[in-house]
């Protein structure tokens, strides 16, 4: 067989090495991330499909575009973030590909621009190009362009952007955007950008190592924790009154999703005020962005 086999007896050995490689870099890249960027907008394209009453095939197919073009949004972020951020992430993150040696920041960054022209092609092709730029502007903005001292002020606005890039092109991709679906992402945008200051008090240690001013070294960590607890107690019934009930929905379904947006809020509000240590944090923020996938799947069972 190997008379007939054009491929040298190394190559295929070197390239499965070379795939397991990348691989393990991707996943150590994504790994902090991935919940708050698959699960949103793949949930949100799937209720965008079920208000469009698309077949299943189509969904199907709708879901798997979408899916790539979340790792590229996630990746995109990820390999520029981590290139600069290696020495913070040597005290907050040693598992990431970084610091564990794995590749360096110039190499991470080599892995940003080939996937940039690759995340606009695919936006292009998909129709959401607009929000792939604005996406890749807040990228530039608070990974390339702030310094640590202007974080603070670059943050919420990057992450704003990111948001409404994320679900935008969800619906996008499927159907046009209404008002009842601007609306719908103006206000989970809005609070969950403002939630997010969170993030910070899991990172502190090495943002203060590296001179960055974030609104937990500013204005102190139980700040902080307060409005991320009142943030969340206002969220179930937020979302009930502005989003949920005006569906029509029949009233078990609201019901089903007001009491899983509670339980997950509330106990990251509970979480955020009593248990105050790095390792609940983290935790604590993953609840926190669960509670972001559930009140985005409210979407698919209230349009179903």
């Amino acid at each position: 067989m190997r008379l007939f086999d054009p491929t040298p007896v190394q190559t295929r050995p070197r390239l499965t090495r070379h795939l397991r490689h990348e691989a393990n870099v991707t996943w150590r890249m994504l790994a902090d991330n991935l919940l708050a960027c698959l699960p949103p907008p793949l949930t949100f394209t799937l209720a965008a499909c079920f208000r469009a009453q698309l077949p299943a095939h189509q969904i199907l197919w709708h879901l798997g575009q979408i899916l790539l073009l979340s790792l590229l949004y996630a990746y995109t972020f990820d390999t520029s973030n981590q290139a600069r951020g290696a020495e913070e992430d040597r005290l907050n993150k040693p598992y990431r590909p970084i610091p564990a040696g794995l590749i360096t920041s110039a190499g991470a960054m080599r892995r940003f621009w080939i996937a940039m022209p690759l995340y606009t092609l695919l936006g292009w092709q998909l129709g959401v190009v607009e929000w792939v730029l604005l996406w890749q502007a807040a990228i530039i903005l608070i990974n390339l362009v702030s310094t640590p001292r202007s974080y603070l002020l670059c943050k919420t606005p990057s992450m704003v952007m990111g948001t409404v890039a994320q679900l935008c092109g969800a619906w996008q991709a499927v159907s046009p955007i209404d008002t009842t679906v601007t609306q719908w992402i103006t206000i989970i945008t809005i609070v969950y950008a403002l939630a997010l200051l969170f993030e910070d008090i899991r990172d502190m240690e090495g943002d203060r190592a590296i001179g960055r001013r974030t609104p937990a070294l500013v204005l102190g960590a139980w700040s902080i924790r307060i409005w991320f607890a009142s943030l969340m107690l206002i969220t179930p019934p937020l979302f009930h009154f502005s989003l949920y009930a005006p569906t029509s929905a029949a009233p078990w379904r609201i019901a089903v999703c007001d009491l899983a947006l509670a339980a997950t809020c509330w106990t990251s509000a509970i979480r955020g005020l009593l248990l105050r240590h790095t390792r609940a944090d983290r935790v604590t923020y993953q609840l926190y962005m669960a509670s972001y996938v559930v009140a985005l799947l409210a979407g698919p069972v209230l349009w179903f």
